[in-house]
């Protein structure tokens, strides 16, 4: 892949491997140890922490997947997002099989469904296995289905978990619950940018990058979940910092 110069001559591509491999570090942890991640950031565990923890991490991994393969491997987006979506449709049919959604969140039957039937949709129908709908249509769709539901979560928590039967968030849940969300918003920018953007792969990244700099100082300094959650004010910025620098060298 032919590099690109960004900030000052910094290479843009570069800059953003090194900041991938730290992200899905950070993801693959919050997936696989969400009550560590929790600690690690001094936020109280609860079945709610742990869930928007867990599927926080879920998703930026696939985001960072998704990106590894078309960075690096130059595959194109809609085969690379369909792998980046595998670890959702295996941790949503782990969570249907333990029935995780009713028995021990107290959601509702949607909420048990609809998680595995949406995910296996968009991956089957961007590997291009649907009949009638081409990987470029389901991409398009993706972006819709995680942008929509990010910014409905984002912006009207309470109003989002009550759509999916859940109910009874402490301020600290509601906080780790637009985390997940923003993780929604972020897939959903990074595929709009590409498919009606017109960016390219490495700009698709940068916007996602950009779009999460926005959620951390917003969670730092505007809405102040952070604070609310209890989470260190400088570990909020570390990763504020490390979006913007991205994001800077991808566009400036």
């Amino acid at each position: 892949m032919k590099l690109r110069g960004g900030l000052a001559g910094i290479d843009a591509n570069q800059v953003t491997n090194v900041v991938l491999t730290v992200s899905a570090a950070n993801a693959g942890v919050l997936a696989l140890a969400p009550k560590k991640a929790g600690e690690m950031y001094n936020v109280a565990s609860t079945k709610w922490t742990d869930f928007f923890a867990q599927w926080s991490g879920i998703i930026m991994f696939g985001q960072s997947l998704t990106a590894y393969l078309t960075l690096i491997h130059g595959m194109a987006l809609p085969k690379a997002l369909a792998w980046g979506f595998v670890p959702s449709v295996v941790a949503s049919i782990q969570d249907f099989l333990n029935d995780r959604m009713v028995g021990e969140m107290g959601m509702s039957d949607a909420a048990k469904y609809m998680p595995p039937l949406v995910n296996l949709l968009l991956t089957v129908g961007l590997f291009g296995k649907v009949p009638g709908a081409d990987a470029d249509l389901m991409v398009k769709v993706g972006a819709a289905w995680m942008g929509a539901n990010g910014l409905f979560g984002y912006f009207a928590t309470d109003a989002w978990m009550d759509g999916w039967g859940g109910k009874g968030l402490t301020v600290v849940d509601k906080g780790m619950g637009k985390l997940m969300a923003s993780t929604m918003m972020g897939s959903g920018a990074y595929i709009a940018a590409s498919v009606l953007g017109g960016k390219s792969d490495l700009e698709a990244y940068g916007a996602m990058m950009a779009l999460y700099a926005l959620t951390s100082l917003d969670g730092a300094f505007v809405s102040k979940s952070m604070e609310a959650m209890g989470v260190d004010l400088s570990k909020a910025l570390f990763w504020a910092a490390i979006q913007l620098a991205n994001a800077a060298v991808v566009f400036l």
